[in-house]
């Protein structure tokens, strides 16, 4: 009678996987690098990466999946935060530049897939997490008209204005060559000014 034995793994390879993916991919892209410096980069075999993720398309899909994760995550969880909505605004723009800035590599990465030269990476509708923005923001606007906390304004053309400030925010933290001009506390003064306008 035989028994199956269970394959033991160091409880950080999966994560070990994933950060060496993020550095070849960020600085290789995803086409020109491949398992054997994905798995040497680890400093693991190539059958413990298609363990974990059967293949590299699959590892990809891991560690954007993981980041979108993450992202969608606290966005919901900030929408419906206590508070009036322009704390819950704040609040949200805020905790999304905040996890931005945390993820930042993986952050470069998706910018440099979505903006940059095809690399064959699979497809990933990165503008998912964009829509969900304006969609969040139309909705926080309009309870903000309802309530009476803002004037008759037109909640898609707020709604841009506002994801428009956080998302020149986040994209300025990309920067690597010179120091950041608007950080969180300048996306809030912006913020503030723009409330000026719409407040009642």
């Amino acid at each position: 009678m035989t028994t199956s034995k269970t394959i033991e793994h160091p409880p950080n390879v999966r994560q070990r996987l994933l950060d060496a993916a993020l550095a070849l991919f960020s600085t290789k892209g995803y086409a020109a690098t491949s398992v054997r410096e994905l798995v040497e980069a680890a400093g693991v075999t190539k059958p413990v990466l298609y363990y974990y993720f059967k293949n590299k398309e699959g590892l990809y899909l891991a560690l954007m999946g993981d980041a979108l994760g993450d992202f969608f995550q606290v966005a919901e969880q900030a929408r419906t935060a206590p508070g009036s909505v322009t704390e819950r605004i704040c609040g949200y723009c805020t905790a999304l530049l905040d996890i931005f800035v945390e993820r930042l590599p993986v952050a470069r990465l998706i910018y440099a897939i979505f903006y940059g030269p095809p690399q064959g990476a699979p497809h990933i509708d990165f503008e998912a997490s964009f829509s969900t923005m304006l969609t969040h923001m139309e909705q926080l606007v309009s309870e903000g008209i309802n309530t009476g906390e803002f004037r008759q304004v037109s909640p898609p053309d707020a709604a841009w204005a506002i994801v428009a400030l956080l998302n020149t925010t986040m994209e300025e933290q990309l920067n690597q060559t010179r120091q950041v001009r608007v950080d969180r506390s300048g996306l809030l003064r912006l913020l503030a000014l723009l409330f000026e306008g719409i407040r009642k």
